[in-house]
């Protein structure tokens, strides 16, 4: 089963804090499957605090009672850690994000280079394997090649408009002017 990132963990941690506070029973690997190990660690030190606890006072038979000396089951123990867990993963969404980009990066470019220089080695072209490496890796290719049929489309298309450019009327011809020299302005404002 592959590893949870900290895309998946937000929504799964929040799911689970649902199922805990609608009194489900949930077994404690499914639990502590969603926490870190310090996370993992607060749930025993303060489950180990309930139990001394327990040991020094009787059940309590109110809420009023047990607010007043702290007593908690499991499932509020849990829910309490989760809660927490759930914060945490919120303000370290961004840095798990920007994480998780670079490995993705690495790996596109380890694929990349693994397949380039290995076509080196049996002198294919190397940039066509890094991109069927990369396309079967499911990345897609990194540099754009315009092959033969594009060139000639584009040849075409650029012949067809100097044509009509040339059967255009002098009022057309003005407006296509006019419209140049809009996109030029446009253009020098962007810069």
């Amino acid at each position: 089963m592959p590893k949870l990132n900290i895309t998946h963990l937000p929504e799964r941690l929040q799911k689970r804090l649902e199922q805990l506070e609608r009194g489900e029973a949930l077994e404690a690997r499914d639990i502590n499957a969603l926490l870190n190990d310090e996370q993992k660690q607060r749930l025993m030190k303060a489950w180990s605090e309930q139990q001394a606890l327990r040991k020094k006072h009787k059940p309590p038979k109110t809420e009023e009672e047990q607010k007043k000396i702290g007593w908690k089951t499991i499932r509020d123990v849990r829910i309490e850690i989760y809660k927490q867990a759930i914060a945490e993963t919120e303000t370290n969404l961004l840095d798990g994000y920007k994480a998780e980009l670079k490995r993705l990066e690495v790996k596109k470019a380890r694929v990349f280079m693994d397949a380039v220089s290995l076509a080196g080695k049996e002198g294919k072209n190397m940039l066509s394997a890094g991109n069927i490496a990369l396309a079967r890796a499911g990345f897609g290719a990194t540099h754009s090649s315009v092959n033969q049929r594009d060139r000639e489309i584009n040849a075409m298309e650029d012949a067809l408009r100097k044509q009509l450019e040339e059967q255009a009327s002098d009022e057309e011809k003005e407006q296509l002017a006019i419209l140049r020299e809009h996109e030029k302005a446009l253009e020098k404002r962007k810069k």
